[in-house]
């Protein structure tokens, strides 16, 4: 198998920081901020019954979030330990507190998704969280990867990281989200 060369590498990470610099644009557009925590008690995804409203579709604000339920992750893996979901009427947001180097959406929908991660502390090459929101209704199926540096990282290799996928059959009353 041939390896990618530093050019081809180059051009990923910078696609993926474009990428991020479009999606915190319209995240701060959205009032998304990470920083806002409901960190109450986790409760099922359908704590409440999801009401799917084409005309209020729109993106939650920065209060909405702030006053969010947090939501149980439905089966979560080890290394989404530090990874938490709020939803708000029939929107959730992803939380991750993992070193991050890029986020992308792999299948599924991208209308309504947004991606944030927070500028890198001073002298880190990375920012340590990311997350992404998005609207849900039935018959969703969307995976997104949250990329980290590898355990060998050199300068110019990013690896896979977390997995989301999230998935609304039909007949269920709401969303399966599976983090890994």
């Amino acid at each position: 198998m041939k390896r990618p060369n530093a050019r081809g590498m180059s051009l990923f990470v910078g696609a993926a920081l474009a990428l991020g610099a479009y999606s915190l644009a319209h995240a701060q557009d959205a009032g998304v901020d990470a920083a806002a925590t409901n960190d109450g008690e986790e409760k099922s995804i359908d704590f409440e019954p999801i009401v799917i409203d084409e005309k209020d579709s729109k993106t939650p604000k920065l209060a909405d979030w702030q006053t969010a339920t947090r939501v149980k992750i439905t089966r979560r893996g080890p290394r989404a330990e530090n990874c938490r979901a709020w939803r708000t009427r029939a929107w959730l947001k992803v939380h991750c507190d993992v070193r991050t180097t890029a986020v992308s959406l792999l299948g599924g929908a991208f209308k309504g998704i947004s991606m944030w991660m927070r500028d890198p502390p001073a002298g880190s090459p990375s920012p340590e969280s990311s997350e992404v929101v998005f609207p849900i209704r039935p018959g969703d199926r969307r995976i997104v990867e949250f990329f980290s540096f590898g355990e060998t990282y050199g300068g110019s290799m990013v690896s896979p990281g977390i997995i989301l996928q999230e998935y609304w059959l039909e007949g269920a009353s709401a969303p399966t989200l599976v983090m890994y």
